[in-house]
């Protein structure tokens, strides 16, 4: 799992739990006014809150919850099924390109989707973006050789690549 499908479960998991607590303080909430009505000024005044906000959050949220899993199937088919165009993931998720373009601007917005440049239509991935390659327990990055150390740098013996030792 990818960092970025990692940020997208966390939100889509919190999203959910918002939508299930509105959903349970709307249902709370009816019982909470009738005794509070009798006994409680407190917790008649709790029960009109969670009937409020369960009333008028409840659908909201779970709309939202529903727009964050379509969104996740998109940032999916885009970093982990590697399809970069609109037209293949459109394709891919039998929806419009419209609904594909929104859906990657969106992701995008949110950082859902990292490391490609979006021009509307393609996906590419940003070169500027991708890690460069370090040398590792004194290994020449072009071949594998192990390095030999001189005053300001590392170089390799079989292909003569040099190296700054920063």
């Amino acid at each position: 799992m990818s960092k970025n499908s990692s940020k997208i479960n966390h939100d889509i998991r919190k999203m959910l739990i918002i939508s299930i607590v509105a959903s349970i303080a709307f249902v709370v909430g009816i019982p909470m006014i009738v005794l509070g009505a009798m006994n409680s000024t407190v917790l008649m005044i709790f029960g009109i809150v969670f009937v409020v906000f369960g009333f008028y959050g409840t659908p909201m949220l779970w709309i939202s919850y529903a727009g964050l899993r379509s969104l996740k199937r998109v940032v999916d088919a885009v970093m982990e099924e590697n399809l970069t165009t609109n037209a293949e993931i459109a394709m891919q998720l039998q929806t419009s390109e419209r609904n594909i373009k929104a859906q990657i601007t969106k992701a995008i917005n949110k950082k859902y989707i990292t490391g490609f440049i979006y021009n509307g239509e393609v996906l590419t991935p940003n070169e500027k973006q991708q890690p460069k390659k370090k040398i590792i327990e004194n290994r020449c990055k072009n071949c594998g050789g192990t390095l030999e150390e001189l005053d300001a740098e590392w170089r390799c013996p079989y292909c003569g690549s040099r190296f700054s030792k920063e």
